[in-house]
């Protein structure tokens, strides 16, 4: 008995001295610190549920806040190889995305075959919505940058448009997360692009040809291999722009909304004159992000079409 005292009390202080750990991390991730809140609160990655290594659902094992340190006892997430198997909020606004998409387009189909069974046009507000988006990203962006010989690809680019549309405006309401401010998901998006410039490239060309057609005819010999490295790594080095290009603009927004809303939390005079100028002036730039959320589709999908059009025909 006179040897396990010490040592109850030996746990006790490690105990404690953990617990205060525990304590000061818990109370700096729910921002009872003296500084402003985290503006990357709104946009950060979260782990939603996890697979642990017992096979149990656990939810939420990271906390509120996420971060790296695991608040559930003995919680160690199953991996299959290096991917752990958990499921992120960005993960669930993807879901989201997707599932708001093909909710949209099912409906719409569904008018529009309804319409023609009755040798009529399609009637309302979302058929005639969806049917200028058609007409604007065919009419506006594929045929006049890609050519005529692109247009018969416009349903890819609509979906291009229409995803990272969908994911930049649901990025705008409050507590929901913004899949296009991951810059894994923007990455994705892009390597889809690059795959579609070389498998397209091939099957309208054929590889030969499309490989020949990567340096232009009549260049000098001995500036064919590196004219030809520079063009293959080209492709590479454009879709990775392209990625980092919509990931930037939309996380910018919501750092710059979330840093001024943050300066509200001041104390004294200047926490109300931060709520009298910068709420209006948060507002007005949740606006301007409004038109941010359609002009990254619109960019991002525009240069989709010229790349994927280069490698289609490239003589455009």
């Amino acid at each position: 008995m006179a040897e396990e005292q010490p040592k109850a009390e030996h746990e006790v202080e490690h105990g404690g001295e953990h617990a205060g750990e525990h304590d000061g991390g818990h109370a700096e991730g729910h921002g009872e610190s003296k500084g402003p809140p985290d503006a990357m609160s709104h946009i950060a990655d979260k782990v939603m549920f996890g697979l642990s290594a017992d096979g149990n659902v656990v939810w939420k094992p990271y906390g509120d806040h996420g971060g790296s340190h695991v608040l559930v006892a003995g919680y160690a997430p199953q991996q299959l190889g290096p991917v752990k198997l958990e499921f992120t909020k960005h993960m669930l606004d993807v879901t989201v995305v997707a599932g708001v998409f093909f909710a949209l387009a099912m409906a719409v189909s569904q008018r529009v075959v309804a319409g023609l069974r009755m040798n009529k046009a399609p009637k309302g507000a979302l058929a005639n919505a969806f049917e200028a988006v058609v007409v604007f990203i065919r009419d506006e962006i594929v045929v006049p940058v890609g050519g005529h010989h692109l247009g018969h690809y416009t349903p890819l680019f609509i979906t291009y448009f229409l995803f990272i549309l969908i994911a930049n405006l649901i990025g705008m309401i409050p507590e929901a997360g913004t899949a296009t401010g991951n810059f894994f998901v923007t990455f994705g998006l892009a390597l889809s692009v690059y795959l579609l410039i070389w498998t397209l490239g091939m099957y309208n060309q054929g590889p030969i040809k499309y490989i020949m057609h990567l340096v232009p005819p009549g260049t000098p010999l001995l500036l064919w291999p590196l004219l030809f490295v520079l063009e293959i790594t080209g492709p590479i080095i454009k879709c990775f722009v392209l990625s980092v290009r919509l990931f930037a603009n939309m996380i910018a927004g919501h750092l710059i909304i979330g840093t001024i809303l943050g300066l509200t939390t001041l104390a004294g005079g200047m926490g109300w004159l931060m709520i009298g100028v910068g709420v209006p002036l948060a507002f007005g730039i949740g606006l301007l992000e409004i038109l941010v959320c359609f002009l990254q589709a619109y960019v991002f999908t525009m240069l989709a079409v010229v790349f994927i059009g280069a490698a289609v025909h490239p003589e455009h």
